[in-house]
């Protein structure tokens, strides 16, 4: 039996399994053909595979006629990168925006709009640099956060919306920001003078903390993510943020298997989201993405006499301890256990016992936030 011969909806389970480049080379074949492969069911099913999306919508959120036309707009737009890729990178950001907007929406209204080729260029062409293909599909798509003066990484009273999040210690916090191109060519020029870097440095400036604590740093020829740490202005050191083995052809558009440090940095830390290893927390009035984890087995537990948390105050918010230590090498752990007392210190229900801190390690991680 001929392709066309079979029944309209045998044929549109067909047209949709063979994906949409094949779906338009068999529309050309013959009108029966050609009219099954212009169903908007069809097409709903590519965009909805594909993109993510749900409703005829170009790549900028403007309605289009269509899911067929919405698709075409769609590899218009994309159609100078491998598909593929730009099919990971569309899931990468839908997950973060998704997972931002239920939980976070504070910090995804601080999402921007894509940036255009030419404004990328543009960055390119003032830095001196060419930009790996992976981070220029992620900027493609968003471009960075806009961080508003009230809500400056600078300005201590600021909500902090860092995409990628930090963490509170004592009465001190550290929250990181997707930076905006226009802040990528300010802030790398800044460190540029400030660590003595010669002009057409590899390295640009992606993320930034509050109070400028800690740096990303995107490595442009060979496509790794790295992290400046506390010594970075005395003694320029960084730390790779992704596994090197991960990394691969960062500049080959026709290598539809490139990966560069800034994609699987934004993937890894939308899987931690996604699952619950790191969550949203409060301290004070202020919310932020915390990156203490808090799902085995990137943390350990240990269960006391029914403890895992000491409760403050009758119906009270959990108390949660969060602290840091530097040290000169690595690995290294920590456990040992707190001593609690039933009711309060100076109207005791019971004897004192203690409750045990399992043993967690201090280790440089695979992946830096």
């Amino acid at each position: 039996m001929a392709l066309e011969e079979l029944g309209d909806l045998v044929l549109n389970v067909i047209l949709s399994k063979v994906g949409a480049k094949n779906a338009a080379i068999l529309a050309c074949v013959n009108r029966r053909l050609q009219s099954s492969a212009s169903e908007e069911d069809v097409w709903r099913n590519f965009c909805l595979h594909d993109l993510d999306i749900s409703v005829p919508e170009d790549p900028f959120g403007n309605p289009a006629s269509s899911f067929k036309e919405a698709y075409k707009l769609w590899k218009e737009a994309f159609g100078m990168y491998p598909w593929s890729l730009v099919k990971r990178i569309k899931r990468c950001w839908t997950v973060l925006k998704s997972w931002l907007v239920l939980n976070f929406p504070e910090a995804a209204s601080t999402l921007m709009r894509g940036a255009s080729e030419a404004e990328i260029e543009e960055i390119e062409d003032a830095l001196g640099v060419k930009l790996p293909i992976p981070t220029r599909i992620l900027y493609r798509f968003c471009d960075g956060q806009d961080i508003p003066e009230s809500v400056s990484p600078e300005n201590e009273d600021s909500p902090a919306l860092g995409l990628i999040g930090g963490y509170w210690f004592y009465s001190y916090v550290v929250n990181v920001y997707l930076l905006p191109l226009r802040q990528i060519l300010t802030e790398t020029k800044d460190l540029i003078r400030q660590l003595g870097f010669v002009d057409g440095s590899k390295y640009i400036v992606v993320a930034i903390s509050s109070f400028k604590e800690k740096y990303f740093f995107l490595n442009c020829t060979n496509g790794q993510l790295y992290v400046g740490t506390g010594n970075l202005t005395t003694e320029g050191e960084m730390l790779p943020s992704v596994p090197d083995t991960l990394i691969r052809c960062v500049h080959e558009r026709k290598d539809c298997q490139q990966t560069d440090g800034m994609l699987l940095w934004l993937e890894e830390h939308g899987r931690r989201l996604q699952s619950g290893v790191v969550r949203v927390r409060k301290e004070g009035e202020i919310r932020s993405i915390s990156l203490f984890p808090e799902l085995p087995p990137l943390c350990s537990t240990a269960v006391t006499n029914g403890v895992q948390y000491p409760l403050l105050h009758p119906d009270g918010d959990e108390f949660v301890y969060e602290s840091c230590a530097r040290m000169p090498s690595s690995p290294g752990s920590i456990e040992g256990a707190f001593t609690f007392v039933p009711g309060r210190l100076i109207d005791p229900k019971g004897g004192p016992f203690d409750v045990r801190v399992a043993r967690f390690p201090l280790e440089i991680p695979e992946y830096i936030f």
